[in-house]
């Protein structure tokens, strides 16, 4: 298994992302400066820092400090907690002069003072944003008696002389800006520090008043020169932060995002997906290092893998490169059924999880802790079933939901996953038939027997002729090993977490699903919308989990008539995100037809119209007009199927 921390040794070849950064942070002439370092969750941004601290803490009179954006979110001012955090830093790593330590207790104190103004005082953001008006009290940081005061007992200070000392004049508290400014940078002269590197990870899991927050103490109070702050964080929830936390400024909402963080961060460097060669390598290279290989073993792959020729020429790490590369026919034991597995459901990872790192080490995690566990009950299950079986937990969580239940009843070999097997076989078979003749204006041969010729008895049910509409779905049923043969009774009592009443789908969901979640169950129809217009953003497992989680909320509802009903947004979801359309019908058909709501019908329509779940939606309506269990829903649904 593989930990879900950052880490520097580099699997994701980030070389020229680390220099990108390194280069600007090295020229004296760019500084003071601010980098984003942007990217999606479980994308290598805490890694790619990891490896940029590791370079520049080598280098002579670097001073690197790391810092995580949740430190701070349970102090009442995170922008104090962070000066004081790096002030504490520097004292502790650099031998202070007698002027430093004069510097450094003045500092300290001018910290204490911003500390008494409490909470509630947002003296920065009207400044970036609007203007000098919006600076407000920013603290007259030369608070005379009450700085004395205030850095020996906050808790005594008179609130009273406080409000008097936020009426001083504007000049006054620009002033105390400077005169911070200018002793922070005296300080790092005195401490023999060539450049201060702060990196501050993880702030868009922040709230956003600490984002906020700490986004000001650098521009306000820290940005002199030789200094750099390096920012880990997805742009998207930062900007979402603004937009929350400064509803009252005018214009469009994603402009003052936007604008917001252009004033603050002067270089942006991205992280960019994985391409399915890269995920099939990343996956390769987890895999040997699981697998025992040497360091030198680890050296030589790591070099190829991630070598300008590779990358210019697409090149995987895979079977045969590692063969050639780490040991010939002696390669170390399991890692050459883990390159199979790797080139089987890399392409599939890479696709349906845009290329996230992070994602797909916790789901090899997920099928390693599996595996262990069944081999702690002396059950051996085949890795190929279960990562194949996974994919479909993954991208098709009601299809997997609907197999646990027919293999139940099957003894772990149900009918109708092998006719469905059959009948993709069929299906390309009859493809490729009729390409052949098309082309060679001759029949190639006899071709095997269809759907048409079975008896009655093995024909496919309507749920499954649903997995056939369903062209991801169609891939899977090919993709190897197949599974009709296959007893899968113990590969589902080892996922039986994902199948309870409170289904595991929640736990899968990254950052920016859960907000997609948050805001498609607010009330606010702009909100929703919001949410729907995003929904393109997500990766396929984030849109498939969003679902999953809406559908168990269904699955629980007491009462899906209601306009909010978690039932209405899972047919908007389904809206904005088509590929799932088949996804729907199988989890509306699984629900009792007489709990359904008259407004199902023209919900399931507009959502499966012109989509891969169309067909199916519609034989599921002929059933309820031709049902008497749910009157209403009837009459609602004949005249839909008479025009369609």
């Amino acid at each position: 298994m593989w930990s879900d921390h950052e880490t520097d040794q580099d699997f994701l070849g980030f070389t020229h992302l680390i220099k990108a950064v390194t280069d600007v942070v090295s020229r004296d002439d760019l500084l003071p400066a601010t980098i984003g370092v942007y990217g999606d969750w479980g994308g290598g941004k805490s890694s790619l820092l990891k490896m940029v601290a590791a370079d520049l803490s080598s280098r002579e009179g670097f001073l690197v400090l790391q810092v995580n954006g949740w430190l701070f979110e349970g102090y009442d001012d995170a922008k104090t907690a962070l000066m004081e955090t790096i002030l504490d830093e520097i004292a502790s790593k650099k031998k202070l002069t007698a002027k430093g330590r004069g510097l450094f207790v003045r500092l300290i104190r001018r910290v204490n003072w911003l500390r008494v103004l409490g909470k509630g005082i947002k003296y920065g953001a009207g400044f970036l944003v609007a203007g000098p008006p919006g600076l407000g009290a920013v603290a007259a940081m030369d608070a005379r008696e009450l700085l004395k005061q205030a850095a020996e007992k906050i808790s005594e200070v008179d609130e009273e002389k406080v409000k008097e000392l936020l009426k001083e004049p504007e000049q006054e508290v620009r002033r105390g800006v400077r005169e911070f400014r200018e002793d922070f940078k005296q300080l790092l002269a005195e401490s023999d520090i060539k450049t201060l590197v702060v990196i501050i990870d993880d702030l868009d899991r922040c709230l956003p008043d600490t984002i906020i927050e700490t986004l000001e103490a650098i521009k306000l109070f820290l940005f002199v020169p030789r200094t750099a702050f390096l920012l880990g964080a997805d742009e998207r929830l930062v900007k979402y932060a603004v937009r929350r936390r400064f509803p009252e400024f005018p214009g469009e909402r994603a402009e003052v995002g936007r604008d917001y963080l252009e004033k603050l961060v002067q270089f942006a460097v991205r992280v960019p997906s994985l391409s399915r060669a890269e995920i099939e390598t990343y996956i390769g290279l987890l895999f040997a290092k699981n697998c025992s290989v040497n360091d030198d073993g680890m050296k030589k792959a790591c070099s190829w893998a991630l070598g300008t020729e590779s990358i210019s020429q697409g090149r995987v790490f895979n079977l045969g490169a590692a063969k050639s590369l780490i040991g010939g026919t002696s390669l170390p034991a399991g890692l050459e059924d883990a390159l199979t597995l790797s080139a089987r459901i890399g392409p599939v990872l890479a696709m349906g999880l845009n290329g996230n790192p992070r994602q797909c080490k916790r789901f090899l995690n997920t099928l390693i802790m599996r595996l262990s566990m069944a081999k702690s009950r002396s059950i051996e299950l085949k890795q190929s079933v279960l990562a194949k079986l996974m994919l479909l937990e993954y991208f098709r969580p009601e299809s997997f939901r609907r197999l646990a239940k027919l293999q139940g009843e099957s003894d772990g070999k149900p009918k109708q996953l092998r006719l469905a097997e059959e009948r993709n076989v069929e299906d390309k078979t009859e493809t490729s038939v009729a390409a052949a003749s098309k082309s060679d204006n001759k029949a190639t041969g006899a071709r095997p027997a269809t759907a048409a010729n079975r008896s009655e008895s093995e024909a496919l049910n309507p749920e499954m002729e649903t997995w056939l509409s369903d062209d991801w779905l169609k891939v899977w049923l090919g993709m190897q090993p197949l599974l009709a043969s296959e007893d899968l009774r113990p590969y589902f009592y080892f996922s039986r977490d994902q199948l309870g009443v409170l289904a595991g789908a929640a736990q899968r969901l990254s950052p920016s699903a859960q907000e997609a979640l948050r805001q498609l169950l607010q009330e606010s129809d702009a909100i929703r919308k919001l949410a729907l217009k995003r929904a393109k953003e997500l990766s396929s497992a984030d849109a498939a989990a969003v679902f999953e989680e809406l559908a168990t909320r269904v699955r629980q509802s007491e009462d899906l008539s209601d306009e909010n009903s978690p039932l209405r947004r899972l047919f908007d979801w389904v809206e904005a995100r088509t590929e799932l359309s088949a996804q729907l019908v199988l989890a509306v058909r699984s629900l009792s037809e007489a709990t359904l709501p008259v407004w199902t019908v023209t919900g399931l329509q507009n959502a499966c119209k012109g989509n891969n779940g169309d067909s199916s939606a519609n034989q599921l309506i002929q059933q309820w007009a031709n049902s008497s269990e749910n009157g209403k829903l009837k009459v609602c649904a004949r005249p839909s199927t008479s025009h369609s």
